[in-house]
């Protein structure tokens, strides 16, 4: 049986499928696992936040990854949320090269959690995680953390590191990013989805 009113769909180019979701701007942070000799940590963009009761959050990575592998056998790690001054820490950990063991948490700033696992110093937000699920997804792991403890810098509240579009960029306030001619909304939304 036919329908005439069927489509077929093309199969999705991998490059334009990267392309179409580096519109979707995100945060950066850097996960991490273990601290001293066996600390293994790496600049993640693939992070959610899946529920909050239980509080759970979730990160990508690539199958066989050091930081997947120490992740899997500690059955912890850490997501560490960061600010725009630390762009340089992003691209060190986002390196093939990245430095492994002590010298990764010296990079990171020698602070160890209560779970093992070191924190960024600095970071406006860390979370400490235990793996509640690891799940296949394409070429990808889905690690779903179970957040055991949070820690917030109770600073000034600095600027996230963001990526968009392959690149690093701010954000601007709203006001400042309306440009002529733009709609003003009455009673503007301020949580997306609600």
């Amino acid at each position: 049986m036919s329908d005439k009113g069927a489509m077929t769909l093309a199969a999705v180019d991998a490059g334009e499928f990267r392309q179409a979701m580096g519109h979707f701007p995100t945060g950066v942070a850097v996960v991490a696992s273990g601290a001293g000799a066996s600390t293994e940590a790496l600049t993640v963009n693939s992070v959610t936040s899946v529920s909050l009761d239980p509080p759970l959050v979730s990160v990508c990575l690539r199958p066989g990854s050091r930081v997947l592998r120490r992740i899997a056998g500690r059955q912890e790690f850490t997501v560490n949320f960061l600010a725009a001054h630390q762009r340089p820490l992003s691209a060190l950990f986002a390196s093939r090269a990245r430095p492994v063991g002590r010298q990764a948490q010296a990079q990171l700033g020698d602070l160890v959690g209560a779970g093992g696992s070191v924190l960024v110093h600095g970071a406006p937000a860390v979370l400490e995680c235990t793996v509640h699920t690891l799940a296949e997804g394409g070429d990808h792991v889905i690690v779903l953390g179970r957040v055991e403890a949070l820690h917030l810098d109770g600073g000034a509240e600095p600027d996230p590191l963001v990526f968009h579009r392959g690149r690093y960029t701010r954000l601007a306030p709203y006001a400042d990013a309306v440009g002529p001619g733009a709609v003003a909304l009455a009673d503007p939304v301020t949580t997306p989805g609600r």
